[in-house]
């Protein structure tokens, strides 16, 4: 079956600190239904690509649309209505509660009076129901756990009902069922059309989870593809420097560990 039209376009996309290249010549392609994982060594550029294709990063060379647009002919209110960001790091505003920091996901769709609607706020109850979050509305978002936090902004980006998803870190401070959880939840929406995008760092995630994944090393591509064909041992031993061991697990799905000598 064909890919669908992408939403997102990146073709040699490279992007700086300073005189310092970070990003390196970079493709990608994202359609409708898909969800890419990157993954890559520490300091391999996977955040700071992943904010370039936000625009929240200038971008240095190379060529990046969004729904057929150039990057640089988006506004911020409008690209808000399409994309929905989690964030690697975050420091919740003092004095707002779970609730309503998920309820900020509805932001770019309000009206002129930028007030939430009864509707607004009960859509934000569902997908915290739906996530296993109701317990925390009442509670201040400043005093929650990291992962807790972490949940909330996932909430918060389902909220605002983008078409493009991308997650940075999105399973760091999450226990090993949390981990599943939401990347189960972002794969039942790219089941539903959505494109999503996550930096990760657990390989045999990414193998469970993900149509597509990006390996990023030292700022380039080593390689891209479906899940199937680019995860292998031999790869990711070149990926990450450390000789690994490949089983079969369930239902045929690889299962990658470090080969300690």
């Amino acid at each position: 079956m064909s890919r669908a039209e992408p939403v997102l376009c990146a073709r040699g996309v490279e992007a700086k600190y300073g005189e310092r290249p970070v990003v390196r010549g970079v493709d990608l392609e994202v359609s409708p239904g898909e969800l890419w994982v990157i993954l890559g060594p520490n300091g391999a550029g996977k955040s700071t690509f992943l904010r370039t294709l936000l625009g929240l990063h200038p971008l240095s060379a190379g060529a990046l649309t969004l729904f057929g647009r150039p990057i640089a002919h988006w506004s911020r209110p409008e690209l808000a209505k399409k994309v929905a960001w989690v964030p690697q790091a975050f420091e919740p505003a003092f004095g707002f509660t779970g609730l309503e920091l998920v309820t900020m996901g509805r932001s770019p769709h309000l009206g002129a009076w930028g007030l939430p609607s009864h509707r607004d706020v009960a859509r934000a109850r569902e997908v915290m129901q739906e996530l296993g979050l109701a317990e925390l509305a009442a509670r201040p978002a400043t005093l929650l756990s990291g992962g807790e936090q972490r949940l909330l902004l996932l909430a918060r980006a389902i909220v605002q009902a983008p078409e493009l998803l991308l997650l940075d870190e999105p399973t760091a401070f999450l226990d090993l069922r949390h981990q599943v959880e939401t990347l189960r939840t972002v794969r039942e929406r790219t089941r539903a059309g959505l494109a999503a995008v996550a930096v990760l760092h657990d390989v045999n995630l990414a193998s469970a989870y993900a149509d597509r994944v990006l390996l990023l090393q030292e700022g380039r591509v080593l390689a891209s593809g479906p899940t199937r064909e680019v995860l292998q041992g031999s790869t990711l031993e070149a990926l990450y420097g450390v000789p690994m061991i490949e089983v079969a697990g369930a239902g045929g799905q690889p299962v990658f560990a470090p080969r300690f000598s």
